[in-house]
């Protein structure tokens, strides 16, 4: 899933944590992301067939998830706060099993289509490299189109979750200045 699918869980989370800013919340749903491109430019990580154990693999996600929570909890003296931050972490996991593996080297722009020509193979690894991959494929199986489309989609349902909370917000600002 690309960061618009990504950020729209941040947005739709909002409500549940109103102390933690947003842009921390978006940041929290983008970490492994994060972490896979410092990890690739530290040569951690390469990507292709071995996958991306410490950023991407399920035992780190889930190490990552726990590691945020600590932090957020800390931070906002909130433990809720803490378990909000830690979900929109493994979010990106989840997220990403739904979706993955992700045909991008082979996008075409001028065909707006996904040109692999075959399924490629699951590449979340459960625990390091040379794990089992997972990943249901959701992107092997539909166009760029189809995939541009449910991700606005998404965004679009994220950004009414918090649009709703920010009027409610403002209305009960005014409410109790009146």
């Amino acid at each position: 899933m690309g960061p618009i699918g990504h950020f729209s869980v941040g947005l739709a989370a909002k409500p549940a944590v109103p102390k933690v800013p947003l842009g921390v919340l978006l940041l929290a749903t983008w970490v492994l992301d994060v972490l896979a491109i410092a990890f690739g430019f530290a040569g951690i990580e390469k990507g292709g067939t071995a996958g991306l154990p410490w950023s991407h693999g399920l035992f780190m996600s889930i190490i990552w998830s726990v590691i945020a929570a600590l932090l957020a909890a800390r931070i906002y003296r909130d433990h809720r706060a803490g378990a909000v931050v830690a979900l929109l972490v493994f979010s990106h996991w989840v997220l990403d099993f739904v979706s993955h593996p992700i045909p991008f080297s082979s996008f075409s722009w001028r065909s707006w289509q996904w040109s692999y020509g075959h399924p490629l193979p699951s590449d979340l690894p459960l625990l390091f490299g040379s794990s089992p991959k997972v990943g249901l494929g959701l992107y092997n199986s539909i166009s760029a189109v189809e995939a541009t489309a449910l991700e606005f989609g998404m965004f679009i349902l994220g950004l009414a979750v918090y649009a709703r909370y920010v009027v409610k917000k403002r209305e009960t600002e005014r409410s109790q200045a009146a």
